[in-house]
């Protein structure tokens, strides 16, 4: 009895240790840094809190925008579009640009696109409207067409001189082959056999006297 109760206690203290060493693992941005930075009051991603707690280390004073534009696509990736944009708007502002940026504001603008579009079909039940809400619509599924990715060419063998001998080496063998299969398979004409000769009536003998036929 003993023995469990020990054993009971020294599990529930372990337990309350291993809370205690992850609550010391997540991440608490200072005061000052809020104060800066009010878009990451009452955030509980921890990957987009050491995003700002390296943004207000004076250490990445250098890596500052930078940080913050990984903010702005860590904002996309938990679902706050409008953070992520408000976000990038804050850093355009200040002239900063990136692909990272118009990257964030694409995916942003589309997830929240599609949210309102399922939002208009499964539980307003109406359409795109021709006149206002299908023509931009339209453009932008336009736009995606023409932008769709280049092929992968990272396996295409490259073109130089020995790989074309080598193709036109292979045609003429293929030309070749086909035109001796082709001579084998014609069928040489068969030789017409000459018609037998009909066999001559046997002529009939002439009578030696002209009084024969009156016997």
């Amino acid at each position: 009895m003993r023995k469990s109760i020990v054993f009971s206690v020294i599990l529930v203290g372990l337990t309350f240790l291993n809370s205690a060493h992850a609550n010391d693992e997540n991440i608490k941005l200072k005061k000052s840094c809020i104060r800066d930075y009010p878009q990451a009051a009452g955030q509980t991603d921890q990957a987009l809190l050491s995003l700002y707690a390296q943004v207000c280390d004076k250490k990445n004073a250098d890596r500052k925008n930078d940080l913050l534009a990984q903010a702005a696509m860590r904002f996309h990736q938990i679902g706050q579009n409008m953070n992520a944009l408000y976000l990038v708007n804050q850093l355009k502002q200040q002239n900063v640009r990136g692909n990272l940026l118009t990257d964030v504001t694409f995916l942003s603008s589309v997830a929240i696109a599609n949210t309102s579009l399922k939002e208009m079909r499964n539980t307003e039940m109406r359409f795109l409207t021709e006149d206002t809400t299908y023509p931009p619509a339209k453009e932008l599924a336009d736009a995606i067409k023409s932008a769709v990715p280049a092929p992968d060419t990272s396996n295409l063998k490259p073109i130089t001189d020995e790989s074309l001998r080598n193709k036109a080496r292979a045609q003429r063998v293929a030309a070749t082959s086909s035109a001796k299969r082709s001579t084998k398979s014609t069928p040489k004409p068969k030789a017409s056999s000459p018609a037998p000769a009909k066999a001559a009536a046997p002529a009939s003998k002439s009578s030696a006297s002209p009084f024969d036929s009156l016997k």
